[in-house]
């Protein structure tokens, strides 16, 4: 072997080892980031879990946070802001998310509350992008190291249905399901459900003011939620929760009519049900009055809305004539609109809500 060849084999090993040395390398360093990772990331985990402390408030001295988690990914959260006399305290309910180290509160606000999970398991409040707020200020919150329950008392809003001599209440932003107590207000309610069902044990769209407790349940004595209902506020016949966290589009979607100047209304069979679709070309409208097909065109600006040009088919129908003129009516006083997850509403000049609708997806 002459020199030649013993300088090409020593430049293939050498070649071979910074090889071997970037793997080694990648390998390693891959490893180190994927440990800072694991401990960067940490798991809530016990459940029942609450969280309590006290938060900046721009015109108080501060705003009592408590926080409660469950396994089933529900969440119940009280704000108490200090010195700021009565009906100074609030509750809102929803669903948690943990996406790495962020824990996200959904409610009905589609801007969800975040904070940063520290490896102590203390939660960290974040801004509306998700950074941690970079002040001097206590922006933390603290686990408790005892469960301490948040028990709302608020407007709760959910899915209503009677059976076997009780009334069962199921949360639309927590999903969660609640025996309703034979106190208070619930004889209002249960004849509220009464007058509007159409086949027993229907569930059906309620509006309700109360609180919870922790009851002993009558037969087997184990603790459970109980909904006392102080007020029965609203019924939605023919409506369902929506998704939670999620405002639909004005635009390009089916909108079926379910309330009528405060009145549900009533869909006729072999005749189309009333409803709306606001498309974005050419600003069309189209939809139906519960008997003949409507047409026309709309003006869109932020939250003021108006409808003109319309038009209809002329259908003779054997039901629901009033409903497709008081239809008719409403559309042409309509100036405002709003959404609120997946219900529409919109008002006259002077805000007065005129009608109702739920976002149905077509398949």
């Amino acid at each position: 072997m002459n020199i030649t060849d013993n300088s090409d084999q020593m430049h293939l090993e050498f070649n071979m080892f910074k090889k071997w040395l970037v793997l080694l390398s990648i390998l390693f360093f891959s490893a180190c980031s994927t440990e800072e990772a694991d401990e960067r990331h940490v798991i809530i985990e016990d459940f029942p879990a609450s969280y309590s402390g006290t938060l900046p408030c721009a015109d108080c001295p501060g705003i009592d946070y408590r926080l409660n988690l469950f396994a089933d990914k529900s969440y119940y959260l009280q704000m108490h802001y200090q010195d700021s006399g009565e009906n100074s305290t609030f509750y809102q309910l929803g669903q948690w998310q943990q996406n790495s180290d962020q824990l996200r509160l959904l409610s009905d606000d589609p801007q969800q509350t975040a904070f940063q999970i520290e490896k102590d398991g203390n939660i960290r409040l974040m801004d509306q992008e998700y950074v941690l707020i970079n002040s001097p200020l206590n922006y933390e919150l603290q686990r408790d190291n005892d469960f301490y329950a948040v028990y709302p008392k608020m407007q709760f809003h959910g899915m209503y249905n009677y059976m076997a001599d009780s009334g069962v209440f199921t949360e639309c932003l927590t999903g969660q399901r609640w025996v309703v107590a034979q106190e208070a207000d619930n004889a209002a309610l249960e004849s509220l459900y009464l007058e509007y069902i159409e086949a027993p044990n229907q569930p059906i769209l309620i509006e309700a003011t109360g609180y919870l407790e922790s009851r002993a349940n009558s037969d087997t004595g184990i603790l459970q939620p109980t909904l006392i209902v102080t007020k029965a506020d609203d019924i939605w016949p023919g409506e369902t929760c929506g998704q939670l966290g999620f405002n639909e589009s004005l635009l390009n979607t089916y909108w079926k009519l379910t309330r009528l100047n405060d009145e549900p209304v009533d869909v006729y069979q072999d005749q189309r049900e009333p409803s709306l679709i606001l498309a974005t070309e050419e600003n069309r409208l189209s939809g139906s009055d519960g008997c003949n097909q409507i047409m026309g065109t709309y003006q869109l600006r932020e939250d003021k809305l108006k409808f003109s040009r319309i038009a209809s088919t002329m259908m003779a129908c054997n039901q629901g004539m009033d409903t497709a003129q008081a239809v008719h009516f409403m559309l042409e006083k309509v100036r405002y609109w709003q959404i609120e997850g997946q219900h529409l509403e919109l008002a006259d000049v002077e805000g007065n809500v005129m009608a109702r609708f739920e976002a149905v997806h077509l398949q």
